[in-house]
């Protein structure tokens, strides 16, 4: 009776030990490990089945780097993208929910990635030109540049106000905070001393001693691209709800100079006034994109008579969001990307004079050789 209880015992278990030890057995322990990484990530059980189908279509020998692996994921979501324009299945309401959901995995990689990379720790990271903005408490806030990054501390230009003359302070000795924004990371703040410095005297800056604990006062929640994409704009009321409903007829011409889900640096002729309630309507890959939204920001400069509008978007729906993605990120197949990559060098080239200190200007009569638009879209006769 014994030996048959151990008998009973003992073939299941060598019959399972000589499964997963088989070429079979090997496939399900790693198909197990790819749904339990899937469900730890946030993917439903039928989402995870159909990326499976896609990794192996995409000959991933490691099926699990899709949830965690920046390169593997674009690949797969090309994949995702070419098939669905090849079976017209690209409208369908669940291959915009599962690139929908890709997409916002990838933008959290992306920002975790960029927040490790660029993050700043220490004051003495700062880059010289950096434009800072310097809170002086129960006085009032000054704009300022850092001139040098020195050993002892910043270097700025002495901080002005418009109501207050910076040379009215006796600035050193006094505790201040510090506030700036680094493109393409986030805004950081803070607290130093304004030092004594007799090497200065008699000149129009101040030394700020460095600090070792910048906080990041402002995370992106969204990663952008520069463009040249053009495009209509329309004023909407005070009492003009929000939409994404298509505009039939022609509006402002604008130029998109960068993109993101959530808004765009949008530039038009004319002075802009911050606060306004806009529409833009432009193209992204053969996608019509309908952003309803608020402008939070203007930078007008007179000589050209243009604005710079720093705009917010209200939410789009899955198909234009995940088309905008598709864009920020560069994940089209193969045969589309050398077209994006040659649009995107040739921006860079042209970035170079901008870096440099010398501002590249857009013009409005530009707009119609940057990017075609279909008729309905052309204030054009």
């Amino acid at each position: 009776m014994y030996f048959l209880w151990i008998l009973f015992v003992s073939v299941p278990l060598l019959a399972i030990i000589a499964l997963m030890t088989s070429d079979h057995g090997r496939a399900l322990k790693k198909f197990i490990q790819f749904v339990i990484t899937g469900l730890d990530s946030g993917f439903s059980l039928t989402q995870i089945l159909f990326l499976n189908k896609i990794g192996k279509a995409s000959n991933l020998d490691d099926r699990t780097s899709l949830f965690w692996s920046v390169p593997v994921l674009d690949r797969c979501i090309a994949e995702i993208v070419r098939r669905s324009k090849d079976s017209g299945t690209d409208t369908q309401h669940s291959t915009q929910e599962i690139l929908g959901q890709l997409y916002d995995y990838r933008t959290r990689i992306e920002l975790e990635k960029v927040q490790k990379k660029r993050g700043l720790e220490s004051s003495r990271d700062i880059s010289v030109n950096q434009k800072l903005r310097i809170l002086l408490r129960g006085t009032g806030v000054f704009s300022s540049r850092v001139m040098r990054n020195g050993p002892r501390g910043l270097v700025v230009d002495l901080p002005t106000n418009p109501s207050i003359a910076g040379t009215s302070i006796d600035w050193p000795g006094r505790d201040v905070s510090v506030y700036f924004w680094r493109h393409d990371d986030a805004g950081y703040v803070f607290d130093t001393t304004v030092l004594h410095d007799p090497g200065l005297q008699g000149k129009a800056v101040l030394t700020l001693s460095h600090s070792y604990n910048l906080i990041r006062s402002q995370k992106r929640r969204s990663i952008r691209v520069k463009c040249s994409i053009s495009g209509q704009m329309y004023l909407l009321k005070p009492e003009q709800s929000f939409d994404t409903m298509l505009e039939p007829e022609p509006g402002m011409k604008c130029l998109v100079e960068d993109l993101s889900e959530d808004g765009a640096m949008v530039l038009i002729g004319g002075k802009a006034a911050k606060g306004i309630r806009v529409k833009l309507q432009f193209m992204v890959h053969q996608v019509l994109i309908v952003m309803a939204g608020t402008v939070k920001g203007v930078e007008y400069k007179s000589e050209t008579n243009q604005s710079r509008m720093h705009f917010e978007s209200i939410e789009l729906n899955p198909r234009m969001r995940n088309a905008i993605l598709t864009f920020v990120y560069n994940v089209l197949p193969e045969e589309q990307k050398e077209e994006l990559d040659a649009i995107r060098l040739s921006e860079e080239d042209g970035l170079v004079e901008t870096e440099s200190g010398e501002d590249t200007e857009h013009t409005l009569d530009e707009l119609g050789d940057i990017q075609d638009v279909p008729d309905f879209l052309s204030d054009k006769e």
